[in-house]
């Protein structure tokens, strides 16, 4: 299910918290639209990129056997390329600029047809610094178990956010050296050099203000589930940039996206980092949830309330919300 700006369910319980095609499969083509868009970020109007999927939500959501079928119809006024994070396919439709798959110009179209992975996936530009300025969209891909299981299913897409350019911050950056001083940001928008591992000093990071990652709550008594993020960065945090907000969705914390669920409803959540400098921790507060899946795989489950959450990473958390309440 992937959320919209209001995504309501009948309920009692809520989270606070998304080549060219055979001529026989052209019924069963998608378009997917890059373009730009203004987000309300904390009462401030930013111009950002998007990939929007064919129900008019970010991204695309495919059927257990259902292949990537997909026209990327380029509206956003300048060149772009995008990337399918996580997918297998022949590299000429992987989405990276090499010489012989130039990117997409604007106002021209691009197909791709590959058989796609199940699981959480997501996509994003590989021109330039696009990915930092929101160009990018879950991609998910169910399989037959998914499907029959008795889950709500909630999409989360986090990013980091700066009303700065991209430029701007990499220049900062640059100046600073230190920690950063021989990084850059790479086309896809990720660092290299960040380390997640339970010793590090990541390990006290507060990622808004209430401790949570991204400010993502949960809440009981109004039958109401919201997703949004703190705005600004702990002056504890150890990024090199402090950014203006933590977006769940393109939501903040201040106006978080309202999910309602079934009394006593089993929720998966398909959360992905798509921030381009920052790690966070899933804190589930007084839930306990179960981790199934990494980066689009199954995995041995793994139960706790606090999971770290790399840059460009996915993780599902599979839990089931108490009768009553917000969280």
């Amino acid at each position: 299910m992937n959320s919209t700006r209001r995504g309501l369910l009948a309920g009692s319980a809520a989270l606070s918290v998304l080549a060219s095609f055979p001529k026989a499969r052209a019924e069963t083509i998608q378009k997917i639209n890059a373009t730009t868009r203004v987000l309300d970020v904390n009462g401030k109007a930013a111009k950002v990129f998007g990939l929007v999927g064919p129900n008019g939500a970010p991204g695309v959501t495919l059927n257990p056997g259902e292949r990537f079928a997909v026209t990327v119809d380029n509206q956003a006024g300048t060149p772009t390329i995008i990337h399918w994070h996580g997918q297998t396919p022949d590299w000429k439709q992987d989405g990276f600029p090499w010489p012989q798959t130039p990117p997409i110009a604007a106002g021209a179209s691009k197909a791709y047809d590959f058989a796609a992975t199940p699981g959480t996936y997501w996509m994003h530009s590989h021109q330039g610094m696009q990915e930092q300025q929101l160009m990018a969209a879950p991609l998910i891909v169910h399989d037959q178990a998914s499907l029959a299981a008795d889950t709500q299913e909630v999409v989360m897409l986090l990013h980091d956010f700066s009303f700065k350019s991209p430029d701007e911050l990499l220049a900062g950056v640059t100046k600073q050296g230190g920690m950063m001083g021989g990084m850059s940001m790479g086309a896809g928008g990720s660092m290299a050099g960040m380390d997640m591992s339970s010793g590090n000093s990541m390990s006290g990071m507060n990622m808004g203000s209430n401790g949570s990652m991204a400010g993502m709550g949960m809440s009981a008594g109004s039958g109401m589930m919201s997703m949004g993020s703190g705005a600004g960065m702990s002056s504890a945090d150890l990024n090199d940039i402090t950014f203006d907000a933590f977006l769940a969705n393109d939501r903040t914390l201040n106006d978080p996206d309202i999910i309602r669920t079934t009394a006593s409803q089993n929720v998966r959540l398909r959360i992905i980092n798509g921030a381009a400098s920052t790690n966070f921790w899933v804190d589930l507060g007084a839930l306990n949830g179960k981790v199934i899946a990494v980066d689009g795989h199954d995995v041995v489950p793994v139960s706790g309330s606090r999971f770290p959450l790399a840059m460009a990473q996915r993780v599902d958390i599979l839990l089931r919300l108490p009768a009553t309440g917000a969280y």
